[in-house]
């Protein structure tokens, strides 16, 4: 198996949007509910290009040359030089094999070169790899971050 790192095309939405909904059903969350974001996950890649943000997804290849959407992450502005890191979930059988950080790398290297000055999230805090994978990224806890209702922890990144 091989991935690679890609920005979303529309075709992908399907398998993005299945992966959002079953990563938040591992943690007792409803696709659509508690989350304005999820939403805009169907008007992929326009939904977040046309606003200045992007969408990757990590994908996954099999030696027979099916591929499998592994994992996604988002960016999206919020204000000039501070983006909101969203979206970012792995499929279990992928995750601590360096596909998060990956996925990280490229979202990080899209809002550098945008200028960015910041980036920020929202999560919750049962998702305690996900809070650890960031903490070791330089995020610290920022509650005022907090912007999805289901989300109970904020963090920021200062670039």
């Amino acid at each position: 198996m091989t991935f690679t790192v890609r920005s979303v095309d529309a075709r992908d939405v399907p398998e993005v949007v299945a992966l959002v909904r079953d990563t938040l059903a591992e943690f007792g969350l409803t696709f659509g509910v508690g989350s304005q974001t999820d939403a805009q996950l169907h008007g992929l890649p326009e939904s977040y290009r046309d606003r200045g943000g992007e969408f990757f997804v990590a994908e996954e290849r099999a030696d027979s040359g099916e591929s499998i959407i592994a994992g996604c992450a988002g960016v999206f502005p919020l204000e000039a030089g501070v983006y909101e890191l969203r979206k970012m979930y792995l499929r279990p059988a992928t995750r601590g094999r360096g596909t998060g950080a990956r996925l990280f790398d490229a979202c990080l290297d899209f809002c550098r070169g945008r200028g960015a000055r910041r980036v920020v999230l929202d999560t919750v805090e049962e998702m305690t790899a996900a809070i650890a994978f960031y903490e070791r990224r330089g995020f610290v806890r920022d509650d005022a971050q907090t912007r999805g209702a289901r989300c109970t922890r904020g963090y920021r990144l200062d670039l």
